[in-house]
């Protein structure tokens, strides 16, 4: 068992995940693997550039051709299809990362729910402060939360080129008066915790949905992509389901078949 994920180290993940709002897993992933999926992501990713030419309010297309749209200026979504490089085994059953996830929920019973990505270009600008879902129970910040999505960029990340930028603490805030006017006061408040996640290529970020985020611009010379695997609780809806052909539903492990229990086979 490597070292980083000893009890003690999930001891420590989860509390930094419970305090902060997220928890960063670094060189989980090897570089190689990496390097793997951004030669096969890039093509995807840039004939969807090419194809939505307009800011578009809901995501067009299929997983194989690209289901996704230009969220913001510059600034892309794409589901990822369940395919070899992109379902790697060594990255979502790995044995430090399901084991944080039993820690933190007490239990064994969830599944991953989506795979998708965000991938601002160069030009892309600041998103508004946002959370990744809605309150689930207006007036009470709840210790836990069912759904999370664990993030890996496929670059390094750093302000030039638009990393990520968080307020720690923000998953427990449950004022339903605040709902939509996170970006009008962070902007004018002053807010000194705000942090920027710089992270190097091979890292693993686990996101609690509900912590106010946003995207940064991106002024390099290349795209940022990163993506995004969905883990949830069994009993938690999800809007799209993975969908995974015959073939590599039978290349899965006994564990990868219970992970991915709530896919379509196609």
């Amino acid at each position: 068992m490597s070292d980083w994920y000893s009890d003690a180290d999930l001891d420590l993940k989860v509390a930094e995940l419970k305090i902060n709002g997220y928890a960063v897993f670094e060189g989980l992933i090897p570089a190689g693997t990496i390097d793997s999926i951004r030669a096969a992501f890039t093509p995807l990713l840039e004939q969807l550039r090419v194809r939505e030419t307009q800011i578009h309010p809901t995501e067009r297309g299929e997983v194989k051709t690209g289901l996704g749209r230009q969220q913001f200026a510059n600034r892309y979504t794409l589901h990822v299809p369940w395919q070899p490089p992109f379902a790697e085994p060594a990255i979502y059953e790995h044995p430090g990362l399901l084991a944080f996830f039993e820690r933190y929920w007490g239990s064994d019973d969830f599944q991953i729910t989506c795979y998708h990505s965000n991938n601002p270009y160069p030009g892309s600008q600041y998103q508004p402060w946002h959370r990744d879902i809605g309150l689930l129970a207006p007036g009470v910040g709840l210790q836990t939360c069912p759904h999370f999505g664990i993030k890996f960029p496929l670059v390094d990340t750093c302000e030039e080129n638009g990393s990520f930028e968080v307020l720690p603490g923000s998953q427990y805030l449950a004022d339903s008066g605040l709902e939509g006017r996170y970006d009008e006061f962070l902007r004018q408040g002053h807010f000194p915790s705000t942090h920027r996640l710089n992270l190097k290529k091979g890292t693993l970020w686990i996101q609690d949905p509900r912590t106010l985020h946003r995207g940064t611009p991106n002024r390099s010379d290349h795209a940022r992509p990163e993506l995004v695997l969905c883990f949830s609780r069994s009993w938690f809806a999800v809007r799209h389901p993975l969908e995974l052909s015959r073939a590599e539903f039978g290349k899965l492990s006994e564990r990868g078949r219970k992970l991915l229990a709530r896919s379509r086979v196609v």
